[in-house]
């Protein structure tokens, strides 16, 4: 028998701040233990009379919550370290954190998106904004993974100079 709304309501009103307050204390951000709550009540509802009462629903919210945060991190984390990889692509990966301009971030990727040609924005969002390998891009853009190299080059090269990091012989302009 599903969860009725009455129900719903009484374990919200209980468990909610609980919840909500140790997946701040994990994820170190109120708006995503919001998002932890949220998706801790989803899984209630999905759940509905799937929970096996072996323990109290606190106890089984809270490892819910605690999972879900824990996949959060573990997904950041991931995220930063793909972020850290384009930094290294961008100034070169022997640069040290002191040679990385203030400005290196997606926004900047953005600005510089402005100015390129459609093959090259569609590569450099696979690549840097929806996470997709050399070879996914490629693909999705219908060329050879060399020819993307290629352009994925010249994007960056372009890049490191708007940022100072690079001179390009023979024209101040792309």
């Amino acid at each position: 028998m599903p969860i009725s709304d009455a129900e719903l309501s009484d374990l919200y009103m209980r468990y909610a701040p609980i919840l909500h307050a140790r997946a701040r204390s994990i994820l170190g951000s109120a708006a995503e233990a919001d998002d932890a709550v949220q998706e801790t009540f989803a899984r209630v509802l999905r759940a509905g009379d799937g929970f096996r009462g072996e323990s109290s629903p606190l106890t089984w919210m809270y490892q819910v919550n605690t999972n879900w945060c824990l996949n959060r991190l573990r997904d950041r984390k991931g995220h930063d370290r793909k972020h850290h990889d384009h930094r290294d692509e961008i100034v070169g990966s022997d640069a040290s954190d002191g040679d990385v301009p203030e400005g290196l971030d997606d926004e900047r990727v953005r600005e510089l998106l402005g100015d390129a040609d459609d093959e090259t924005r569609q590569i450099v969002i696979h690549l840097f904004f929806d996470d997709m390998t050399r070879e996914e891009a490629a693909k999705q853009v219908g060329i050879s993974v060399p020819t993307l190299r290629k352009r994925l080059a010249q994007f960056l090269r372009r890049y490191r100079f708007s940022l100072g990091l690079e001179v390009i012989e023979g024209s101040p302009h792309w």
